[in-house]
């Protein structure tokens, strides 16, 4: 069996389920989950084989989690900027506090997210305090988009980023929060 080949999903009396069978019965158990998830098995020269599975995500429209998964790698990015040059994200938006208060409420938390729905998409608190992070973000642009600041228009510009990316984040936490999963 080659690494794109997958087994046929079996019942616990050991037939194979049809995808279209009406399950009117009892809840499967966990095992028949584990056995009807997407799933690969690699064989290597000597050892055991190792069956990876994943769990399926039943989401309407299925797109939730992609979106998802394409917020936390733009989140990763952006927690890379303020992580490795904190500075540079001071001077373009005209932040006043020290390089190390930006590293902490921009770079580090903006990685923490990202690198945690890249993992999994499917993380609703990940989502959820992202949703709070941005409020966090919207009253700091605010702030920043005052007449004062040299750098407003930079401001104003992320600010209306922030907007859009925050009703995104809002869309999908709460299609996300509504998602059944097929794990026990």
């Amino acid at each position: 069996m080659s690494l794109s080949e997958t087994a046929e999903p079996m019942s616990s009396s050991g037939s194979s389920r049809s995808s279209g069978q009406n399950n009117s019965g009892p809840e499967p158990s966990a095992w028949e989950n584990f056995l009807r998830s997407p799933h690969t098995v690699i064989r290597w020269p000597g050892r055991p084989p190792i069956r990876l599975a994943t769990d399926t995500v039943r989401a309407k429209p299925a797109v939730t989690p992609q979106v998802s998964m394409m917020i936390g790698v733009t989140a990763i990015g952006l927690g890379v900027w303020g992580t490795l040059f904190p500075r540079s994200v001071k001077r373009t938006f005209g932040i006043a506090a020290p390089a190390a208060a930006v590293f902490v409420a921009f770079g580090a938390r903006e990685l923490w997210s990202g690198v945690n729905l890249a993992s999994d998409p499917t993380r609703t608190d990940v989502l959820w305090t992202r949703v709070g992070a941005d409020v966090f973000d919207i009253a700091v642009l605010a702030a920043l988009s005052r007449p004062t600041n040299p750098k407003r228009g930079n401001a104003r510009l992320a600010l209306g980023a922030v907007l859009a990316i925050t009703a995104l984040d809002v869309l999908t936490a709460t299609r996300m929060s509504a998602v059944k999963r097929n794990c026990a």
